[in-house]
């Protein structure tokens, strides 16, 4: 699976923190025998899907609309901000309240 990982197209991920912070994380994960990115990812990848991992056959390249809107937003194009979360729920229609 490592190998897998490695011909995989990177991307960078930044995490805004305090110096102190950063200071622990590295700490813990060097601890662990790990990187930075080892660490948090290692919580992210308990979440992913089996899928996520490529464990499985399916396509995985997103259809063409899905990739326009991702390309779209890292333009930082056709976003919507809202002041605070509750207008965003509004926004969406949910009662974050039930």
């Amino acid at each position: 699976m490592r190998e897998q990982q490695h011909q995989e197209k990177k991307v960078r991920l930044s995490v805004d923190c305090t110096e102190q912070e950063r200071m622990y994380i590295k700490m813990i994960a060097t601890k662990n025998h790990m990187t930075i990115s080892e660490y948090l990812l290692s919580f992210a990848r308990k979440e992913m899907p089996k899928c996520a991992g490529h464990h499985c056959k399916r396509s995985h390249e997103p259809n063409d609309e899905t990739a326009q809107v991702l390309r779209e937003t890292d333009q930082e194009k056709n976003l919507i901000e809202y002041d605070t979360l509750d207008d965003f729920w509004d926004a969406l229609g949910f009662n974050q309240h039930a």
